[in-house]
C-alpha cells in the first residue's frame, strides 16, 4: 500500500466535513453529494471508503469540540 498524501488527505477531510454538515439536513440531493465526493476523494486517495467516512467522522467531532 503507497502512503496517503497528507496534504490531499486534509484537504479531502476538510471538503467532506462541509459536506456531511449540509447532508446531516434532510435533503438527499445533499447527502447523494457527500457520498458521490467521498467515493471520489476515496478513490484519488486510494484508501477505502469507509476508513474515509471513519476518519470525517473523527475530524467532525474535533472540531465540534474546538468550536464549544
Amino acid at each position: 500500500m503507497m502512503p496517503v498524501d497528507r496534504t490531499l488527505l486534509r484537504q479531502a477531510l476538510n471538503e467532506l466535513v462541509r459536506l456531511k454538515g449540509g447532508a446531516e439536513n434532510p435533503s438527499r440531493f445533499l447527502a447523494q453529494l457527500y457520498s458521490s465526493a467521498l467515493h471520489e476523494w476515496a478513490g484519488q486517495l486510494g484508501v477505502d471508503q469507509h476508513k474515509l467516512d471513519k476518519l470525517v467522522h473523527v475530524k467532525e467531532a474535533i472540531s465540534e469540540r474546538r468550536s464549544h
